[in-house]
């Protein structure tokens, strides 16, 4: 816009002052190009400077925010794996190779059948035409069909909608090189082998422990990533429930729902520019009702007394605090009840830092968010952006004989000073200015993912049988 304004100006200089481009020096209003060839550089530093800042922030941005989720998964994945070593699951858990020291060699076959580069196209082909992940099918209750109509509620069960732990969504599918039960059964000096798909839970749903550590870690994350978005205090984005396996949330803002695109960006594209231009766009009632628009998906939900307690809890570092609270008395309260197994305290020790160092790496994301641009920086760019649309007209109408060849050139010189600008202006707030800030909304829903994989159990090939010789042997 800024570019069009500027060559619409010299246009119309031009044109309807009655003039025509100056021919001799003594016409000219600038006599040499020196003196504008130096403003020119000086404006080009100041905002290749702030063009340099600002992506300096949007990176350490996105690079705090990744580190505060691989921190906080890195939690849940291992209460997960301690979890499993509770008295709890003696009937299921694996045999452990110690038991065994002097057996060397595992009957086990780790080939995989590999399909062709035809079946992989149609494949990728059905999938982007679909657009759409497989149908999940839920875990059902040893009681009964929890979601049958008519089936009383159960308030632990249906927290947290369970993942299909089928051959299909894990990908799995039986090798034709695998050795034959005969093959097998002649080589008597391995362990051998038996493949549970399920991890060994017979299809039962993960014990409530999983199902309340996924929720907290998944609370904790969207409450951490909705208060970077500085919402207005009193509104904050509503929390959802997530769906495993729904589609990822669209990264491009042209990718939004229909009601969305109409609302935020396409009700007028020339006055959302114009309003753009002057920053009127991002006041902060329309980024708070923007961003309500995309709200956070936690793993079982939110209950009401959550978020009472959360909106009484004054400030974004209140909140977070008040969820990273929940987490680590959670994870005391089942460690000295049993609910880790032998796990040393030492060990356990480790989980807490690390809750410690993903809220480290928050407030660090948070100092961005909070902290904006210097403002001289932000005005004197601004400023100079507004003198070069008005000062390169005049420089072209001096040097330039052809009407035609000056608007050409004067176009693309405005543009790509004032390209750089907005894009600077874009890059410093990489959790406000929307819609080119962070997918904070698609890194919620994969650190949810990322959380359900605890519900798959054991590793499903760390079943084995010991021969019979070498059982009686071990006797």
């Amino acid at each position: 816009l800024p570019a069009f304004l500027s060559t619409l100006g010299l246009y119309l200089w031009v044109t309807l002052g009655s003039i025509s481009i100056a021919n001799n020096a003594t016409e000219r209003p600038i006599f040499h190009p020196y003196a504008i060839g130096i403003i020119i550089v000086a404006f080009t530093f100041l905002i290749t400077f702030r063009a340099n800042l600002g992506y300096s922030r949007y990176w350490e941005a996105a690079t705090d925010v990744h580190q505060m989720l691989s921190k906080w998964l890195d939690v849940g994945i291992q209460l997960g794996a301690f979890h499993r070593q509770a008295a709890s699951y003696d009937d299921i858990r694996p045999p452990a190779f110690g038991h065994y020291p002097h057996i060397q060699n595992l009957s086990a076959t780790r080939k995989r059948h590999q399909a062709s580069l035809q079946n992989l196209k149609d494949q990728i082909d059905d999938a982007i035409d679909s657009n759409d992940y497989p149908a999940q099918r839920l875990l059902k209750d040893p009681r009964g069909d929890i979601n049958a109509p008519g089936a009383s509620p159960n308030p632990f069960t249906d927290r947290i909608p369970l993942p299909s732990l089928n051959s299909r969504q894990h990908g799995y599918k039986q090798s034709s090189n695998a050795p034959t039960a005969a093959a097998a059964d002649n080589d008597s000096k391995r362990l051998k082998v038996s493949v549970k798909i399920d991890g060994g839970q017979q299809m039962q749903p993960p014990s409530l422990f999983l199902q309340e550590c996924a929720h907290l870690m998944s609370l904790l994350s969207a409450v951490a990533m909705s208060t970077l978005r500085n919402d207005i205090e009193g509104t904050e984005t509503p929390l959802i429930q997530y769906v495993p396996g729904s589609p990822w949330p669209p990264v491009d803002p042209d990718k939004l729902s229909p009601h969305i695109r109409r609302q935020f960006h396409y009700e007028n594209t020339l006055v959302i520019t114009c309003r753009s231009l002057f920053n009127y766009s991002r006041n902060a009632k329309t980024t708070t009702l923007y961003n309500a628009a995309r709200p956070f998906r936690v793993l079982g939900g939110v209950s009401d007394a959550e978020i009472q307690l959360l909106q009484n809890a004054r400030g974004p570092s209140a909140k977070v605090a008040l969820v990273s609270f929940w987490v680590q008395e959670f994870i005391a309260r089942e460690t000295m009840n049993g609910s880790v197994g032998n796990v040393s305290g030492p060990i356990i020790s480790r989980l807490t830092q690390e809750i410690s160092d993903g809220m480290l790496l928050y407030n660090q994301a948070r100092k961005i968010a909070y902290i904006p641009f210097p403002y001289p920086h932000a005005q004197l760019s601004t400023i100079s952006t507004i003198i070069i649309t008005i000062l390169v007209p005049v420089l072209m109408y001096s040097f330039d004989n052809q009407l035609v060849f000056a608007c050409f050139l004067n176009f693309f010189t405005v543009l790509c000073f004032a390209g750089v600008h907005q894009v600077a202006r874009e890059l410093e707030n990489p959790f406000k200015n929307v819609p080119n800030d962070l997918p904070l909304t698609t890194f919620q829903a994969q650190f949810n993912e990322g959380l359900i994989t605890m519900y798959a159990g054991f590793h499903p090939e760390s079943w084995w049988s010991v021969p019979a010789e070498l059982s009686l042997k071990e006797d």
